[in-house]
C-alpha cells in the first residue's frame, strides 16, 4: 500500500518534541522572579496555540515613549508532554507555531534578545500580572460530522483555567478573555468564579477589570499583522474597565490606522466574533449550492462572482472551493446556539446558521462524487490530494476538509498520496506528509486534486504538473488554482480536467 511510506511517526511530530531542560516548581518561581524584576508592566498570556503565540509575539514588540520594551511578557501553557515543547520553543526563542510569516519569527527571536520573553507552566506567573489575556479554547463538539443540530458541550476544562487565574491574580488586575465563547459567557460564568474566589480570598471584586475582546488572528503572511494592524472590538463589565482595556490595547495595535471599536456590553462583544463567523459560513454555503447549478449549466462561476463583485454592496460574496476547515468556522454558529438556548432560555434554534455549517461540514463529498463519476470503482485507486492545511501557505490541520474527503477515499478502498509544501506532520490523523513536492514522481497517480492554494501549486506550470504526477488520468481543481490555458494544455495532453465552480470546462 501506498500509505504504508506515510506511517504513523509519533515521534516526528512537533506536537510531541520534549525538551530536557524542564525544571522543578521551585526553580521556575526563582526565574520568574528574575524575569519581571526589572521596572517593567507583566503580561501573562495564558494558551500558546495560535491566538496566544500571536499575542505574545505582539506584546512583545510593545514599546513605550523611550522605545524602551513596554511589557514582559508571560506564556503559560500545561506542562504534560502534549504542551511543553511549546514552552521549550519560546524559551528558545522560537514560535510555537509553524507560520510563513517571518515577522513572527523574528518577534520572538527579538523577544529572547531583549528578555522580554518568557514560558512556564507555573501558576505562579499570575501572582505577577498586571494584565492576564487569556486564550485558551473552549471547544463545542459535533455528536455526529455534518450534524450541528447535535452537539456536547462542557465548560469544565474552560472553567478549570478561569479558577487557575482567579486563584491567583491580585487585585487591580486587568483580565482580557480573548476566548470564543457563547455569548453571555464572560457575565453569567467567568465573572462569578471570580467573584467566588476573590470572596474566599478576601480580595475586592470590585478591583477586578474584567473585559472581552475577540481577536481576528489571520495565519498565513499576515499572522502578526492581524494582532497589531487590524480591528478590534472589545466591552467590559464596568466602564473602568472598558478604559483600562483600552490604554492596554492601544499599546500594542496601530488604533491610528484602526480605530477601537467599543460595544455597548460584554454580551454584544462576544455576539460579535460567533456572528461575523456564522456570516461568512453562511455565505460559503450559499455558494456551494450555486456551485453545483453552475457546474451543471455549463457556466464559469468564478466569472459570474467577478461580475456581482462590481457592487460595492457585494465585494464579499464567497468563491467555491474545496470546503471550509479551521478553528471558527465549523464550530461558532454552535457556540451561539448553546447559548441562544441555554444562557438565555429561547426556545428556537440558529436554523440557516446552523444549515450552513452542515452544508460546509459535507462541501468535500462534490469533490469525491466528482471522482465517482469517472470511476465507478474506487478500490486501490491512486488518489493524490495537494494541500492537507484547510487554507493557502499555512501548516494549520485544524477541522481540514481533507480529513472528511480523505475518509470518504479510504472506506472506499482508495490509495491515498499525501503532499503539503506547509505541513510536515498530519496531527489529527498520525501521518507523515511529503513535503517535497518531487517525491510525487515516484508514484503512478489515477486522480489528483489540487485542495488548497499553496503559493507552490499556483506556480505550477502545466508542464510541470505532468512531470510531478506520472499516469494520471483525472485532475480536480478544487480551488480555482488552474486557469483556462492550464486547462487546454492538460487536456490536450489526454487528461481530464474537473474545476470546482467551472462548468465552462466542460465544454
Amino acid at each position: 500500500m501506498i500509505e504504508s511510506t506515510m506511517r504513523s511517526v509519533e515521534s516526528k511530530s512537533p506536537h510531541n518534541e520534549i525538551f530536557n531542560d524542564k525544571v522543578n516548581p521551585v526553580t521556575e518561581k526563582s526565574k520568574i522572579d528574575s524575569f519581571v524584576d526589572n521596572g517593567r508592566l507583566n503580561v501573562v498570556v495564558q494558551g500558546l496555540g495560535y491566538v496566544g503565540t500571536a499575542m505574545l509575539a505582539a506584546l512583545s514588540q510593545a514599546k513605550d515613549d523611550d522605545n524602551e520594551c513596554f511589557y514582559n511578557v508571560i506564556g503559560i501553557d500545561l506542562g504534560d508532554e502534549n504542551n511543553y515543547w511549546k514552552i521549550g520553543r519560546v524559551n528558545k526563542g522560537k514560535s510555537p507555531v509553524v507560520s510563513s510569516d517571518e515577522n513572527i519569527n523574528e518577534a520572538f527571536e527579538r523577544g529572547l534578545l531583549n528578555g522580554n520573553i518568557f514560558a512556564t507552566y507555573s501558576n505562579y506567573a499570575y501572582e505577577k500580572a498586571d494584565v492576564v489575556v487569556i486564550d485558551v479554547n473552549l471547544d463545542i463538539t459535533k455528536k455526529k460530522f455534518g450534524d450541528p443540530y447535535n452537539y456536547e458541550f462542557s465548560y469544565n476544562s474552560f472553567n478549570h483555567a478561569i479558577e487557575t487565574i482567579a486563584k491567583n491574580v491580585s487585585e487591580e488586575t486587568l483580565i482580557v478573555v480573548e476566548s470564543t465563547v457563547p455569548p453571555g459567557t464572560t457575565e453569567k460564568v467567568i465573572f462569578p468564579i471570580f467573584k467566588k474566589h476573590f470572596e474566599e480570598r478576601n480580595l475586592n471584586i470590585n478591583k477586578l477589570y474584567l473585559a472581552h475582546s475577540f481577536e481576528r488572528v489571520m495565519p498565513g503572511s499576515e499572522y502578526l499583522n492581524s494582532i497589531t494592524n487590524y480591528y478590534r472590538v472589545y466591552s467590559a463589565i464596568n466602564e473602568e474597565s472598558k478604559k483600562r482595556a483600552e490604554v492596554f490595547f492601544k499599546t500594542f495595535i496601530n488604533t491610528e490606522d484602526y480605530p477601537l471599536y467599543e460595544v455597548h456590553s460584554i454580551t454584544a462583544s462576544e455576539m460579535a466574533k460567533v456572528l461575523e463567523n456564522s456570516f461568512r459560513a453562511t455565505n460559503i454555503a450559499l455558494i456551494q449550492e450555486w456551485t453545483e447549478f453552475a457546474e451543471q449549466a455549463n457556466v464559469d462561476l468564478f466569472e459570474v462572482i467577478n461580475a456581482i463583485r462590481v457592487r460595492p454592496t457585494h465585494k464579499n460574496i464567497a468563491q467555491p472551493g474545496f470546503g471550509v476547515g479551521g478553528y471558527c468556522l465549523p464550530k461558532d454558529s454552535l457556540l451561539a446556539d448553546w447559548a441562544y438556548h441555554n444562557l438565555f432560555g429561547a426556545s428556537k434554534r440558529l436554523s440557516m446558521s446552523l444549515n450552513a455549517t452542515r452544508t460546509n461540514d459535507l462541501m468535500p463529498k462534490h469533490v469525491f462524487e466528482i471522482i465517482k463519476s469517472y470511476f465507478n470503482n474506487l478500490e486501490n485507486l491512486n488518489i493524490t490530494i495537494l494541500g492537507i492545511s484547510y487554507l493557502s501557505n499555512v501548516a494549520d490541520t485544524r477541522y481540514s476538509p481533507a480529513e472528511y474527503f480523505y475518509d470518504l477515499c479510504k472506506k472506499e478502498g482508495a490509495n491515498i498520496i499525501l503532499h503539503d509544501s506547509m505541513v510536515e506532520y498530519w496531527q489529527e490523523k498520525g501521518i507523515v506528509i511529503y513535503k517535497d513536492i518531487n517525491f510525487l514522481k515516484k508514484f503512478s497517480h489515477d486522480v489528483a486534486i489540487f485542495a488548497v492554494t499553496h503559493s507552490q501549486y499556483l506556480e505550477l506550470t502545466s508542464e510541470k504538473m505532468i512531470s510531478l504526477l506520472p499516469k494520471v488520468k483525472l485532475i480536480i481543481d478544487a480551488n480555482n488554482l488552474i486557469n483556462d490555458e492550464k486547462a487546454n494544455d492538460l487536456l490536450a495532453s489526454g487528461i481530464n480536467v474537473v474545476g470546482v465552480g467551472k462548468g465552462h470546462w466542460k465544454k
